[in-house]
């Protein structure tokens, strides 16, 4: 679109605007006389309503008027009086709508039906005014209504008076008339008036614009002889004699480019540096980049022997690196161009130092870690495959390590990336410090490392494995803070009877892990059979996953036996797998399994729902003869979960089991791993009912502080306490202490590995009260534990 159609568009659309601006007010005009009539028919409504319900005013001081709703003569008077009055249609209609009163006598008895929309029922309602367009045979274009309701002394309704204001309306609006027509003359005016102005000025700018451009397309065409010759003083007018100017030095400009050489300019602006080479060799031109590129400047290259900087050699194009006077260097690739009338020659130079720093930069980025600065996966298998080629061809001996870091997720979690980070690099140049200049170490991804030891006998690889264990064993300070991390190692000794780099890596992965079932920070040498047996663990833990959801998992409990009477006091929840495959498993078969798979998590919330509701049915069952508490283990994963509280309060909300009939049971060793937040944990269970054990006693961190800082309802003494118990004084002793402890501190305290006659015996003189073993129960399934309490059968 040219400008001078935009320019009639911004004058059509002003003169739209101001059309719309006319037809708004003869809008608001019209809602407003509507709005007046409304007002002052409903005043007049009300007025007639109020005659009705509670009398004419006195026309003398003293004398009493009665309604005239209860006056039929006296009310139809009074509406024809007002018809004749005010020119109005009046109705009155009673609460059902019959018409009690109308300037159409004959309408009197009948229901008014005109309001189609419910707006006289609506009035009666609520006491507001409405109004409502009445159609009829009569008057097809509507008669406008006002609805008002009939109130009478004490505030009730008793019908509604409907008065036609169509005439007062018609009335108002025949008042504006005039007004209205004035207000669409003026805006016919205004609109044609911004029409003409638009395209007068329209006009003059686009002939003006049009004068200008047919002159730039001449002078684009190279005649800087044309002139526009505008006068004037405004925005157009200075933009044409600017122009003028502009092509005044236009023109003289040309003249004195084109006195110039091209060549020159050319060479002067180039990007590469250009020379030219005489026949006796010096630098007899040089432009400015030229002498950027080599640092001598373009005085200091004229003149010069290009042998000086220039390596000698036949080729036409090379690449060499260039020293500059001040010292530093740049690779410069340059290309010699003979020319055969005089022997000289034209050299072309390029500084390619940042393209060769990229490839360099590029090439190491594919082939190391970003983090560590270490080869990479890509790059130690590369390695790896070129060593194994020459262990088979030479003979010489080789090994990998395989390293992963144990506990490092924790560091990682507790105090942050960044100080992982930091662990890993300081790993990287620990591995590095303890093995030779010419091993590979390299990471392969997170926290796992590798190792290529080319030239090793057997014991100089077992002594690099070695020092690669006492290097990272010592602890790790970062961020200021103490880390202690191991390192498990796997290791493939002889590799060059491997097919690939990455069977080797593999196996050596098999025994890292290997090294890690054992205990951790050691390492293991990778013999066939740990590839069966991590086959066979990655299908234990496939099936494992899908034990819960199969209905797999068994619940078995053991009593705990109140003594003396030797009565079921309550009852601890075992859990056992029915392997498809390898039958019932007992819990040290596959519970280490789901710990390291992060499985027991799942399964401590089967327990805990499956106990709590075998329970709560047994004390339903047999409410004498079911125990008092079921406990619960409790894993060092299901305590880190935020929301193990909610978890537990659901379990005890759906089964209806009491939570005082709960007991969760924890090891010392998972109570101390962060005191503070344990503590915590475990007042918000002990607020719901629960009670908290402590599973193991004396085995692990124990001590008199935890007791006072950590909520304890119960102490389960260790079965190694009870072992030998009897004929060993000291031991004897060291139970009773233990008894006496947790007694004088309130606590349930229960012995657990029971196994002889004697033994219960010797701690019930002790003042044992709860005991637990198999000599007194071993654990079994729920039906026949159930069976055999309720059956009255002894311990």
């Amino acid at each position: 679109m040219d400008v001078r159609r935009k320019l009639l568009g911004s004058f059509l659309a002003a003169a739209a605007l101001v059309a719309a601006t006319g037809g708004v007010v003869l809008q608001a005009n019209t809602i407003s006389v509507r709005s007046a009539a409304v007002t002052e028919a409903e005043q007049l409504a009300r007025g007639i309503a109020q005659d009705i319900a509670v009398g004419p005013a006195p026309k003398r001081e003293g004398e009493s008027t009665a309604p005239l709703l209860y006056d039929p003569a006296a009310l139809a008077v009074y509406l024809e009086r007002q018809h004749g009055l005010h020119q109005r249609d009046i109705v009155v209609v009673d609460r059902n709508r019959t018409i009690l009163a109308d300037v159409v006598p004959d309408e009197v008895g009948e229901t008014y039906a005109e309001d189609k929309g419910g707006q006289v029922t609506a009035t009666m309602a609520d006491g507001q005014a409405r109004t409502f367009v009445e159609e009829s045979d009569d008057s097809p274009e509507g008669m406008l209504q006002v609805v008002v309701p009939l109130t009478g002394t004490a505030g009730v309704t008793k019908g509604a008076v409907v008065l036609e204001y169509t005439q007062l309306y018609h009335q108002m609006l025949a008042t504006t008339a005039t007004a209205r027509k004035i207000i669409v003359a003026a805006g016919l005016a205004c609109i044609l008036l911004v029409m003409l102005l638009g395209w007068i000025i329209s006009r003059s700018i686009t002939r003006r614009i049009n004068s200008l451009t047919r002159a730039v397309e001449v002078i684009r065409d190279g005649d800087y002889s044309r002139r526009v010759g505008m006068g004037g003083t405004d925005e157009i007018s200075r933009l044409g004699q600017a122009f003028d100017d502009m092509t005044e030095r236009l023109e003289v400009s040309a003249r004195e480019i084109l006195a110039k050489e091209y060549t020159d300019s050319i060479l002067a602006n180039a990007g590469e540096g250009i020379c030219g080479v005489g026949a006796d060799n010096r630098i007899i031109f040089a432009n400015e980049a030229a002498g950027r590129i080599t640092g001598l400047g373009v005085d200091g290259l004229l003149g010069l022997d290009s042998g000086e900087f220039l390596p000698s050699g036949e080729d036409a194009e090379r690449e060499v690196t260039m020293q500059r006077p001040d010292g530093t260097s740049v690779r410069v690739a340059y290309s010699v161009s003979v020319i055969a009338k005089d022997g000289g020659a034209v050299v072309v130079l390029r500084d390619v130092t940042r393209q060769r720093d990229l490839e360099y930069d590029l090439r190491h980025q594919a082939l190391h870690d970003g983090l560590t600065g270490l080869p990479n996966r890509k790059l130690f298998l590369d390695r790896l495959e070129h060593a194994i080629s020459r262990a088979r061809a030479a003979g010489e001996s080789a090994a990998v390590l395989y390293l992963d870091l144990d506990g490092f997720k924790k560091v990682n979690d507790s105090l942050g990336h960044n100080a992982g980070d930091m662990l890993l690099r300081t790993t990287g140049d620990r591995l590095a410090g303890a093995l030779r200049p010419h091993d590979t170490v390299a990471r392969l991804g997170g926290d796992e490392f590798a190792v290529l030891l080319e030239g090793a006998s057997a014991e100089t690889v077992e002594q690099h494995t070695q020092a690669c264990l006492d290097a990272l064993n010592q602890p790790f300070v970062v961020h200021g803070r103490k880390a202690v991390v191991s390192v498990s190692i796997g290791v493939v000794p002889e590799i060059a009877g491997y097919g690939d780099a990455e069977e080797v890596l593999r196996n050596a992965d098999v025994a890292m892990y290997a090294a890690k079932a054992r205990g951790k920070g050691c390492f293991e040498i990778f013999e066939s059979r740990m590839h069966e047996q991590l086959i066979d663990r990655l299908d234990s833990e496939a099936r494992l996953r899908d034990a819960v959801h199969r209905g797999e998992l068994r619940l078995h409990l053991q009593p705990v036996v109140a003594l003396p009477g030797k009565r079921v006091g309550g009852v601890e929840a075992l859990v056992r797998w029915q392997d498809p495959e390898r039958g019932l498993q007992q819990p040290g078969s596959f519970i280490p399994l789901a710990e390291e798979t992060g499985l027991i998590a799942e399964i401590d919330r089967w327990v805990l729902f499956e106990a709590c509701m075998t329970v709560k049915r047994w004390q339903d069952l047999a409410p004498h003869a079911s125990p008092a508490w079921v406990s619960v283990n409790l894993s060092a994963v299901e305590l880190e979960i935020p929301d193990l509280t909610d978890r537990v309060a659901y379990a005890l909300a759906t089964t209806g089991l009491s939570p005082h009939c709960l007991v969760l049971e924890l090891t010392e060793t998972v109570l101390m791993r962060d005191l503070a937040v344990t503590a915590a944990r475990l007042e918000e269970l002990r607020e719901l009912g629960v009670k908290i054990a402590i599973d193991d006693f004396g085995t692990g961190y124990s001590s008199l502080g935890y007791l006072r800082d950590i909520p304890v309802d119960v102490l389960k003494v260790d079965r190694s306490f009870i072992t030998g118990l009897v004929g060993n004084q000291r031991q004897q002793e060291l139970v009773s202490a233990v008894l006496q402890l947790g007694h004088t501190l309130g606590l349930k305290v229960v012995v657990e590995g029971i196994e002889t006659e004697d033994q219960l015996e010797l701690l019930g003189r002790m003042g044992c009260r709860y005991a637990q073993g198999y000599f007194l129960g071993r654990p079994e399934p729920v039906a026949t534990l159930i069976e055999r309490m309720t059956t009255g059968s002894a311990i």
